[in-house]
């Protein structure tokens, strides 16, 4: 099954928005989450808004993911 390009983006912003919650919920900041990956906080909000997508970048969220304890969809996979 093929998705059309409006799906894509909206599946795309409900990973975006699932794993913003899921930091709001457990009170973690982008200076926490730039602090544990060695980066700006500007940096992670590229990242975590979908503007970031190198091999490195897919490791960073990686790396996000687990300290946070995330287990939802990984828009970088």
């Amino acid at each position: 099954m093929h998705m059309s390009v409006k799906e894509a983006r909206r599946t795309l912003k409900r990973a975006y928005g699932d794993f913003q919650i899921h930091l709001d919920e457990n009170e973690i900041s982008r200076k926490e989450l730039a602090d544990v990956i060695g980066t700006s906080e500007q940096y992670v909000s590229r990242l975590l808004n979908g503007r970031e997508d190198s091999k490195s970048a897919k490791e960073k969220l990686r790396t996000l993911f687990q300290y946070t304890g995330y287990h939802g969809d990984n828009w970088l996979a």
